[in-house]
């Protein structure tokens, strides 16, 4: 037999963790006590007298010795028992001893395999099949591994009460390997005797995977108990009788739109089934385990019936899962065209199509024929391999279609599509109404005519929607006789067009004929509609719907006599608003408007128009002022307002970056004053107000007015007077935000303070004074604010005395120069880096800087320079 191999790299995983039974619903470790709950919540657990047989059986699990063949009755029983019927108990039990004792498992790349060459042209698909045994699985990590599908077990039959059971961690593992990106299968370890509980086993599972997107079969696992026991062996059954359960359990899952698929080692499918039988319409998934065949040089499965899954090893080894894990190869090729596809029935408004099952597909694409474009657009899709009908629906009367169907595979990587089966044309069921007709007209109605059909249910009449620029339904009209409709509730003097088709009910739905021609009619001038209006506070806006048929408009405003009057004539039938200017604020007006048309050389008006009325907004607030009154206090002040509600006031600190804070709402309109406290910011605030009138359910505000306040400032302290030759320099803390200082000196002979200086600097925290060290005076500095003309002057500082000291400086920038004079145009003497302590003799001021006379030490050198205030800090 010709061989198409597939070598595939060799690797070793050793060290694995040993295998471990899920840790959830119910179940521990399979070397720990255990408790089965089975669906009836009845539950199967080992008594104390059965601690002997899980010693035992432990024991020959944890030194890799456990084999089926060699254990007692009552160890059978007992481990039955346990594990409450689970057909596969044994074999993974099994798994558990060999791992046990050979814990270097094969990994998913493990040796060098060939495939049969019916399998020549197909991709070969690395995969696994797992159940509750394989415990908790890190998903991520199996796909990860290079798994590209899994087959989960979700339900079992046990192996002698012949019960279903759903697998503990089916949910779980479903979940896992979806979420995962893998493509999934199911199966259901089968002990099914009979085609009854066949069915019943495909319905149960089918059941279960509700809610949950698999794209690989659902398997029936038809494999005899451990030793050829349990009730599926003990039946005896024959060739025919184990072909046709097999068969009946995939009809019935291809039935629900699955694609359906039977499980089994060689031997069964050798002598206990028609294999071929099964193949030709259900995949068959191969159990065997070769060994390596030294005349091909490669490992080999040697079953000659068609199979289209080979399990190949139930010792490998995939990241992600703790223990042994049986694994797979799936073959894949793009399906076989559709063959034999008709039309199966066709009605007015729908086609059926059919077609000859491919078997093993997930499923079929249904393509239609777009005569625009030329090209066949995919309109529709069924999915299982047995789900050969489609219906195409909503379809027009008496219309040829064409289309095409192909089958394709399911998977997550992509999809295998097969070839388009051969195009079948097919031709719905038609009849036209004639001489549609607007033949009456008023101003907001139009009456439709048409001429009669008969052998139909009805008439569809649809009216054309201007602003999509596509017919919609209007109404619809029953009985063949009936060949006239009233449009109501239209507006006056505009264009409107109809068509007309007559339709057929069937089975519950209509199905329509062709269109009639195209009715146009307009009916009378009437009113004006919709007119709406807005306003400012000195206009107002007035728009309406433009009409058909008509010359212009006229519009007209209440006067204070409560009589309309004419306010402008529009000559432009196309203009559909106007403005009224120079209005008076927080004001009502009343507006409507009147179109006209030319009849005879004469001009005739409409109707007028329903009335529409707007409150122009509110003036803004007149002398609306801000005082200080306090340290943290500003007092508000306005004019006030008639015919208005209440006042809005606003704050915001007089800053870059600060926003509006609502700070009251004043709900009458008589109270002219507010008093806003806690304020402590230097930088100053900015007061807005707002007037407003609630009319009609709505407020509206007038424009804004704003005003600045500065509070007045803090003590300024920490006020100090130092004597330096022929200069005295005064210092204090500045305060943050002020505009600046006073500085006051006592005059012994006024027996007062008097005013020395003014400091337009808020920033400023030093001033040097004209007067000699040997004279002593008392000082006074005072932060004050100012806006426009008003100083907020703050509190007297403490005084200060002269005091006759050696100040000390220390240099605050990189590098300092020291210079002969006072000036930066002065010799520099030397430099000074950052940090040095100068001592101070003097002090000058040369263009408004002030100038230390220091003297210090460099090296073994003395100097006696000038260095700028600005670069160094008192001590």
């Amino acid at each position: 037999m010709k061989k198409l191999v597939t070598t595939i790299l060799c690797g070793m995983l050793t060290g694995l963790a040993a295998f471990s039974m899920p840790k959830n619903a119910g179940h521990v470790s399979a070397q720990a006590a255990y408790t089965y709950q089975s669906q009836s919540g009845v539950s199967a657990s080992g008594s104390h007298t059965d601690s002997s047989y899980e010693d035992a059986i432990n024991t020959m699990v944890a030194n890799g010795t456990f084999d089926r063949s060699s254990l007692t009755d009552a160890q059978v029983a007992y481990i039955n028992q346990k594990y409450g019927e689970d057909p596969e108990a044994f074999s993974e039990l099994q798994k558990q001893s060999d791992y046990n004792s050979s814990p270097s498992l094969a990994a998913i790349n493990t040796g060098s395999y060939s495939h049969d060459s019916q399998f020549d042209g197909y991709d070969v698909i690395d995969g696994i099949d797992i159940s509750r045994w394989q415990g908790k699985i890190d998903w991520k990590k199996v796909k990860a591994d290079g798994v590209k599908f899994a087959i989960i077990r979700v339900a079992l039959r046990t192996t002698e009460s012949g019960v279903l059971e759903a697998d503990a961690l089916y949910k779980e593992n479903l979940q896992g390997a979806i979420d995962a990106g893998l493509d999934v299968g199911v199966y259901i370890y089968s002990q099914a005797i009979s085609t009854a509980e066949a069915k019943a086993e495909a319905d149960f599972t089918m059941n279960l995977l509700k809610g949950y997107d698999i794209n690989l079969p659902i398997v029936m696992d038809f494999e005899y108990y451990t030793g050829n026991t349990g009730r599926l062996a003990r039946a005896h059954l024959s060739v025919a009788q184990a072909t046709t359960i097999c068969n009946a359990f995939c009809k019935e899952v291809e039935s629900k739109n699955y694609t359906a698929m039977v499980y089994a080692n060689k031997s069964l499918l050798t002598n206990d089934v028609n294999s071929n039988a099964i193949a030709k319409n259900y995949q068959i998934w191969l159990a065997q385990y070769p060994g390596w065949d030294s005349a091909t040089g490669s490992i080999h499965a040697s079953f000659d019936g068609k199979y289209s899954y080979w399990q190949y090893t139930s010792s490998g080894s995939v990241d992600g899962i703790a223990g042994r894990v049986d694994m797979n190869f799936r073959y894949v090729k793009k399906p076989a065209a559709v063959k034999n596809l008709t039309r199966k029935t066709a009605s007015m408004l729908s086609i059926t199509l059919k077609w000859n099952k491919v078997p093993y597909a997930y499923g079929y694409q249904i393509y239609r024929l777009n005569k625009e474009t030329g090209k066949y657009e995919k309109i529709g899709k069924t999915t299982g391999a047995s789900k050969t009908t489609y219906i195409d629906k909503d379809l027009e009367i008496n219309t040829l279609y064409s289309y095409q169907v192909r089958a394709y595979y399911k998977l997550k990587d992509g999809n295998y599509y097969g070839a388009y089966s051969t195009p079948v044309h097919a031709t719905t069921q038609k009849k036209t109404v004639t001489n549609a007709a607007v033949s009456k007209k008023a101003e907001t109605s139009l009456t439709i005519t048409w001429d009669a059909q008969t052998e139909v249910s009805g008439y569809r009449i649809s009216r054309l929607n201007a602003s999509t620029g596509k017919y919609e339904t209007a109404s619809y009209v029953e009985g063949a006789s009936s060949n006239t409709w009233k449009d109501t509730d239209l507006n006056c003097g505009t264009s409107y067009s109809y068509k007309v088709r007559a339709y057929y009910v069937e089975d519950g739905k209509k199905a329509y004929f062709d269109y009639s021609n195209v009715a146009t009619g307009n009916t009378k001038p009437g009113k004006v509609s919709d007119v709406t209006v807005s306003a400012t506070k000195n206009s107002a806006t007035i728009r309406w719907n433009p009409q058909v048929n008509v010359s212009g408009y006229k519009i007209y405003v209440k006067n204070d006599a409560n009589k309309w009057s004419h306010l402008k004539t529009i000559k432009n039938k196309n203009t559909t608003s106007f403005t009224h200017t120079g209005l008076t604020g927080n004001k009502e007006y009343t507006y409507s408007v009147i179109a006209y048309y030319t009849k005879s050389g004469k001009n005739t008006n409409t109707d007028r128009s329903d009335s529409v009325t707007v409150l122009t907004k509110p003036a803004a607030v007149k002398n609306f002022k801000a005082e200080t009154i306090k340290a943290d206090t500003v007092k508000l002040t306005w004019k006030k307002e008639s015919n208005i509600d209440g006042y809005r006031l606003y704050v915001k600190e007089d800053a870059a970056g600060s926003s509006w804070t609502k700070i009251a709402t004043i709900t009458s309109a008589k109270t002219t004053t507010f008093t806003q406290s806690g304020l402590t910011s230097n930088n100053g605030y900015k007061f807005q107000i707002k007037s407003y009138r609630k009319y009609n359910g709505k407020t509206y505000t007038g424009e804004s007015v704003t005003t600045s306040a500065k509070i007045i400032p803090q003590k300024v302290t920490n006020v100090k007077v130092k004597s330096y030759g022929s200069k005295q320099l005064l210092s204090w803390e500045p305060i943050k935000g002020v505009n600046g200082y006073y500085i006051y000196r006592y005059d012994t002979k006024a027996k007062k303070y008097k005013k020395i200086k003014t400091i337009n600097n808020g920033t400023q925290f030093i001033y040097c004074i004209n007067a000699k060290a040997s004279s002593k005076y008392k000082y006074h500095v005072t932060a004050f604010n100012k806006i426009g003309k008003t100083v907020y002057k703050g509190k007297r500082s403490a005084a200060a005395s002269t005091v006759k000291t050696t100040q000390k400086v220390k240099v605050a920038c990189g590098v300092l120069n020291v210079r002969k004079g006072a000036n930066t145009s002065s010799k520099i003497l030397t430099t000074v880096t950052n940090g040095k302590t100068l001592t101070v003799k003097g002090i000058r001021t040369s263009r408004g800087t002030n100038w230390y006379k220091v003297s210090f030490k460099k090296g073994r050198k003395s100097y006696t320079g000038y260095v700028s205030a600005d670069y160094v800090n008192l001590k």
